[in-house]
């Protein structure tokens, strides 16, 4: 059987493994656009801020392909893919194949407006944004978006020597993860450590033709050099738009067995719109976990051994200069009703369950990790609790939706 994978990221590196333990004489052939082997974007902050060497961001380097009998193609673009002859279309080659999984995750965000060939503007996603990053000479720094890889991006530069001020159109950081409580929260401890927090303003300009010189919001200009442009994320794989059905999210739509709408194709990861654990609703949800169990359940399937895949699930963890904020699930976002909201505090602590018909499907906290790992539990395996009556604020809450699906930010892998 000729297995062809596009995409090197968890899900890809996740799917061939699958397929090497079930045939050990399957031909596998991945094919990467990116010069570097398989890397964990999760620890890019740490890269950047000088705490981690290059070397041990790299998950598998180039020899452990071979010695796993998987062929790498890389770099290499995949430009069209032809269904009725089976063939993979490169730049320069053809693949055959009999079983085709794509997993070729997704991509920065960037208005048109923006024109990023100017020295000092970055995205946030790859290793090669990184390297970029890390041989950068900057001393004061905007990071456009609060999100996961906003934050993380911030704080990297912060503990590098920069100033930094972070920049959130709507009116709390965090949005897609936390309510505006906890966010509080979390901006509070981010100002104590230096980094300035600008909400509810839209970034208008990058100033400087050549270099950056700094930017205009509508409501002030900041003088800068070095601009980070953390605006979310969106599905990747051009090449195959049109010729299979795509979600309404813009990823690919898959089934449970991430099988697409085309005969012997899988997707899985970060390109992909697919079923929500708590929602049933068919969307993307960025976060290596998922994927990585996506690409067992495309390689299971796609070597004849049947798997399932129960849905996504919202696992959201940032380490905030030490203090643990984590969000599992559900938030007030979410447009979902009839919810009821379960709040604890203490000094410095902040927990909060969101309960649907009695039914956990959804928590936040901040520097609170007790009843974490049993509300993640709950969650997954949709149990009712009555643990919550005692020491609590309980009330009803009806929400509204009111963001825009492109701040959706994605959460580099492994950071839950």
């Amino acid at each position: 059987m000729r297995f062809v994978i596009v995409g090197n990221g968890i899900a890809g590196i996740s799917a061939a493994h699958t397929i090497r333990m079930i045939s050990s004489d399957a031909l596998i052939t991945m094919v990467s656009d990116e010069a570097e082997p398989g890397y964990c974007a999760c620890v890019l902050s740490d890269y950047i801020s000088g705490e981690m060497k290059r070397d041990n961001v790299i998950i598998k380097d180039f020899p452990e392909y071979a010695r796993d009998g998987i062929r790498l193609l890389s770099p290499q673009k995949v430009v069209g893919v032809s269904v009725g002859e089976k063939r993979v279309l490169l730049e320069n080659d053809i693949l055959p194949y009999d079983r085709l999984i794509i997993a070729t995750g997704s991509k920065p965000v960037v208005p048109p407006a923006i024109a990023t060939d100017r020295s000092g503007i970055f995205t946030f996603k790859s290793l090669k944004d990184a390297d970029k990053i890390s041989g950068w000479k900057g001393t004061a720094a905007v990071v456009v978006g609060s999100g996961p890889i906003g934050l993380e991006a911030g704080m990297a530069l912060k503990r590098k020597g920069y100033h930094v001020i972070i920049l959130e159109l709507l009116n709390h950081l965090l949005p897609r993860a936390f309510d505006e409580h906890p966010a509080a929260m979390i901006k509070s401890i981010l100002s104590r450590r230096g980094i300035e927090v600008l909400e509810g303003e839209r970034l208008i300009e990058i100033m400087g033709s050549e270099r950056v010189s700094g930017i205009t919001t509508d409501n002030r200009s900041v003088k800068c050099d070095t601009v980070i442009l953390a605006m979310g994320m969106k599905p990747r794989g051009s090449w195959v738009t049109g010729k299979v059905d795509m979600g309404k999210h813009g990823g690919i739509l898959v089934s449970d067995k991430m099988a697409t709408s085309l005969p012997d194709v899988f997707a899985c990861g970060d390109c992909v719109d697919a079923r929500d654990l708590i929602t049933g609703r068919s969307m993307p949800c960025m976060l290596w976990h998922n994927a990585r169990r996506q690409g067992e359940v495309a390689g299971c399937n796609a070597a004849g051994i049947s798997a399932s895949y129960i849905g996504s699930l919202n696992v959201t963890g940032v380490d905030i200069f030490g203090t643990q904020a984590v969000s599992i699930g559900i938030n007030g976002s979410d447009g979902i009703s009839d919810l009821e909201v379960v709040e604890r505090k203490r000094v410095g602590a902040y927990q909060r369950v969101f309960l649907r018909k009695s039914e956990v499907v959804g928590a936040q906290s901040v520097n609170w990790s007790e009843d974490m790992g049993r509300l993640l539990t709950s969650i997954v395996r949709k149990e009712t609790t009555g643990a919550f009556g005692d020491a609590t604020t309980k009330r009803k809450v009806r929400f509204r939706t009111t963001r825009p699906f492109a701040y959706v930010q994605r959460q580099h892998p492994g950071r839950t």
